[in-house]
């Protein structure tokens, strides 16, 4: 059953494979990989040519005047190229399926033979030979009858094979070998440009042995590919000996366009190899043991000599199965068959970035990510948690596997997961601020480490509702059991416990320069007080562990009735704010604290502007009598100073405590004349 696949497999194939007629006698099968289009061509083009690709499905006849070696259409499918000899290139006008007059373009360099051609763009027409890389640019007359082709520019060097990337646009020559290394010359492409890059060589044989014959650089082996938004070339390095393991190196490119060894992926397996590339995670499928193996290159390694050292992010496992829908075995059988394939089969062959194709059972795949089985895999659920944040649509499993660590009791990682989970929500602030500024937010040149990619981003709101206060709801709900079976014990993780979990994700908050918001301190305070955690509390708001804010101190303000020294720590916080002096005062007069509050008042500069009359009743409401006479003297001085009077304006509407004033002291005194 091996060959049918792992259902816990970390890979699986799309499940509406793109489907065409296989390879036979009469069936020659073409792969179109700037297009991404399977072309059938059955008796040469007479019997019909098939283009199946996503969303694309037509048919159209040619003549058949000879073997067809290789056939692409233009982006925009409006030429049709194919090759038929050794030195030259049919262009053949297309329109609404039919195949119109076009015109040869043989080889300019006398003698080349021709290796393959490639459209790099809409216009765009390259023919690699042994000789070299001639560009030309392809246009159509204006009935689009006619096809008319210009040179634009030839590049002269011997050349044996070549590898094509269209999402890169980099065309790669291998142009020398020696015992040990092979000379690769890359080429970049723009629509009617081409630039010639600096050539680097590569190590064919291992650095353990010496050169075998038998080992040579192929095209098969060369994979070019995007990294974390880095143009990338993998070269498979098969073992001189059948003791030593294969490796891919991974050559990245830096600032000024050249090409470096970064990373060496390390396979410990020996045999035949198949690279694709899908979403920025390498996977290398072996044939003979049936598996696929992930790497992730931004998790790093060992490093040696500026080359890091990577290892798989774990264990190989197969594709998941996959099973065919066939029509019924009779006619009248209206239930469908379900045929299991068969993976890794000999008759594979894969395209990038993320393309498997099986000719014999003619069917296209492309394969995707099954990050849920990964999660079950990777124990170390750090670097699980660094992995996925780097992976598109993984949020939901980030936050559960925070849930899983702290529900098995993991927490030594915690603290490292909430790390990193806040680097990348920094970095996500950090891009918006910049671009709220205007400035470029865009990486420049590719480097050999890898760029932060912008994959999950995790916001305090929602780790606060799906993570933490769940768990604090549970662990409550927990508390108040009376009876608990054994297994519950073990399962509930206990109100401590997430309130240390809670406390360590705002300490890696501030470590990173974030503003906790108000409603995780919140979840801390009312949690301690809860459980009577008075102490603990008193920590962590003494050592600032929980951040003064005026919400947490009217937080603590309201907590007063079970927990008195609340309005101390409170009026501290709001001190120490020096922004918060009409609170203070506030919280003051609540407390029938009048004259604190007016020394405190007059200790900011506030004495000539707070209201009279808010004093006043405050300090009517307490019931000392000699309170409300210093308070009052102190406004009716206040008056006589700023107004030369001792009445009160009459929109400070002061008049019922200038009553209770007469009554229980008389007539206010003129301190104007007293004064004079």
């Amino acid at each position: 059953m091996e060959d049918y696949g792992d259902p816990d497999g970390y890979l699986a194939l799309s499940s509406d494979p793109i489907r065409f007629e296989p390879v036979s006698k009469v069936t020659n099968v073409f792969f179109d990989d700037t297009n991404k289009e399977v072309l059938s061509v059955r008796g040469g083009g007479t019997l019909g040519v098939v283009v199946r690709g996503v969303g694309r499905d037509h048919t159209f006849r040619m003549e058949d005047r000879g073997t067809i070696s290789s056939l692409k259409f233009s982006p925009d499918h409006n030429v049709l190229a194919l090759q038929r000899s050794k030195n030259a290139v049919e262009l053949l006008s297309y329109s609404d399926g039919e195949v119109g007059p076009g015109c040869v373009q043989e080889c300019r360099a006398k003698g080349a033979n021709l290796l393959g051609f490639i459209w790099t763009h809409k216009d765009d027409l390259v023919l690699v030979t042994d000789h070299g890389v001639e560009f030309y640019q392809v246009s159509q007359q204006v009935s689009k009858e006619r096809v008319s082709v210009r040179h634009v520019r030839s590049y002269n060097l011997s050349c044996s094979w070549f590898v094509w990337s269209p999402e890169n646009c980099l065309l790669v020559l291998c142009t020398g070998s020696s015992p040990t290394t092979s000379t690769l010359q890359p080429f970049f492409f723009k629509p009617g440009q081409s630039n010639k890059l600096s050539k680097f060589e590569v190590e064919v044989s291992n650095v353990t042995g010496g050169h075998s014959p038998g080992v040579v650089l192929g095209e098969r082996d060369v994979c070019i590919g995007t990294i974390y938004g880095g143009t990338s070339i993998s070269i498979l390095r098969h073992p001189s000996t059948p003791t030593v393991a294969a490796h891919l190196d991974v050559y990245t490119q830096i600032k000024d366009g050249t090409f470096k060894r970064s990373y060496i992926c390390r396979l410990e397996l020996t045999g035949r190899f198949a690279v694709n590339i899908v979403d920025s995670l390498i996977v290398v499928h072996h044939q003979a043991s049936k598996t696929s193996l992930l790497f992730d290159v931004a998790l790093g390694g060992e490093v040696s000599g500026g080359v890091t050292s990577v290892f798989p992010i774990t264990v190989p496992k197969s594709v998941q199965p996959f099973s065919l829908t066939e029509p019924g075995a009779v006619p009248t059988s209206a239930q469908p068959i379900s045929v299991p394939c068969q993976l890794y089969a000999p008759t594979w062959v894969v395209f990038q970035p993320d393309i498997v194709i099986d000719a014999r059972l003619g069917c296209m795949w492309h394969l995707r990510l099954c990050l849920e089985n990964l999660v079950k895999a990777v124990e170390d659920k750090s670097q699980l948690v660094d992995c996925l944040l780097r992976r598109q649509q993984a949020k939901s499993l980030v936050l559960s596997v925070v849930r899983q660590v702290v529900k098995s009791r993991q927490l030594v990682s915690l603290g490292q997961i909430f790390d990193k989970i806040n680097a990348s929500y920094r970095n996500h602030l950090n891009s918006i601020i910049q671009s709220q500024m205007g400035e470029s937010v865009n990486s420049p040149a590719v480097t050999s480490n890898p760029p932060e990619a912008q994959g999950v981003v995790i916001e305090q709101a929602e780790m606060y509702s799906v993570v933490l206060a769940p768990l604090m709801e549970e662990a409550e709900q927990e508390e108040n059991k009376t009876i608990q079976t054994d297994e519950e014990s073990c399962q509930r993780v206990p109100l401590k416990v997430v309130v240390g979990v809670v406390v360590e994700y705002t300490r890696s908050l501030g470590a990173v320069g974030v503003t906790v918001q108000h409603f995780l301190y919140e979840l801390v305070i009312n949690a301690l007080v809860r459980t009577r955690q008075f102490y603990q509390l008193h920590q962590l708001l003494q050592y600032h562990v929980l951040a003064d804010s005026k919400p947490l101190a009217c937080l603590l303000l309201s907590l007063v009735g079970v927990y008195s020294a609340g309005q101390q720590l409170s009026l501290d916080m709001l001190c120490r704010l020096n922004t918060a002096h009409d609170e203070i005062i506030e919280v003051l007069l609540s407390q029938h604290q009048v004259t604190p509050a007016l020394r405190y008042a007059r200790s900011v500069g506030l004495a000539e502007s707070v209201s009279a009359r808010k004093f006043l009743e405050a300090a009517m409401v307490c019931g000392d009598h000699q309170v409300f006479f210093s308070t009052f003297t102190f406004f009716v001085l206040r008056n006589t100073r700023l107004r030369g009077s001792a009445a009160f304006a009459k929109g400070e509407h002061c008049d019922v405590y200038v009553e209770h004033y007469k009554n229980l002291f008389g007539e206010v005194p003129d301190y104007n004349v007293q004064q004079t």
